[in-house]
């Protein structure tokens, strides 16, 4: 779960609707510069998959005494993440098996970014190691099982895989930073272009308004794209989970849309 601050409530967003607004940013994705998804249609659901493992969790959010708030994402520790993340890697399956690797790939995405192996109990570190290990094994497994599939020809070269998890990285990111309310500037750094070229990408908002963004450079194929998530209004604080889970099912449904543009000239 994320949250968008509202004066004093906040609009929780489910990891899977975040997760939905990843797949659309993907699905707009390409344009003379940005080199659209291959293999598409994989690639797309692998985005709108990667929080899959959350279903579960969302429908009953642990709390976060400090907070008075569900846990965020960023919140839980590392047995009860890889858990979750198992169970991804487990759900996506069902659906195919490069979307499943790029859900599994997105995992050491969110580690290297979140996790900080020499702050962490030595438990919680050897931990997130063996599930890092075991993901590795199954993506290895998933390219060898894929590569006698001849769709997947162009698809499972080092340099196709690492791009294909940078591009889901990226719409991970774009998408976090507009659940959060962007109301100034976010720098979003190794977003693949043509080739095995990256570049940074700046997320910002002109007036403030979280609803009105600008992406510079322009990966998009249209000029203006709108994109949506939903998310409930929890107002105050709880220090009883049962009492934030009923308030949490009873909350306002919001829907938040929000439009990028093109930069002026």
């Amino acid at each position: 779960m994320l949250f968008r601050n509202v004066g004093d409530d906040a609009i929780a967003i489910p990891q899977p609707s975040h997760a939905w607004l990843s797949g659309q940013l993907l699905r707009a994705w390409g344009n003379e510069v940005f080199t659209p998804a291959a293999p598409f249609e994989e690639v797309c659901l692998g985005a709108e998959l990667h929080d899959i493992g959350w279903l579960s969790w969302e429908s009953a959010p642990t709390l976060n005494p400090e907070t008075g708030r569900p846990h965020s994402f960023q919140e839980l520790g590392a047995a009860v993440h890889t858990g979750l993340w198992t169970d991804g890697v487990r759900r996506a399956l069902a659906f195919g098996r490069y979307p499943a690797l790029l859900v599994s790939l997105h995992a050491d995405t969110i580690y290297g970014s979140f996790f900080d192996f020499a702050k962490a109990s030595p438990e919680d570190a050897a931990l997130v190691r063996r599930f890092l290990e075991d993901q590795h094994r199954f993506q290895r497994a998933c390219i060898g099982a894929l590569s006698a599939d001849p769709r997947y020809a162009t698809a499972l070269s080092p340099q196709a895989v690492e791009r294909n998890r940078l591009l889901v990285a990226t719409v991970d990111r774009m998408s976090l930073e507009i659940g959060w309310g962007l109301t100034g500037d976010a720098r979003i750094p190794n977003v693949p272009t043509a080739g095995e070229a990256r570049t940074e990408l700046r997320l910002r908002s002109p007036s403030g308004d979280p609803a009105d963004l600008v992406a510079d450079p322009w990966p998009f194929a249209a000029d203006r794209i709108e994109v949506v998530c939903e998310g409930r209004r929890l107002r105050g604080r709880f220090t009883d989970e049962a009492a934030m889970r009923h308030a949490l099912d009873d909350a306002e449904p919001v829907t938040i849309v929000t439009g990028l543009r093109r930069p002026r000239p």
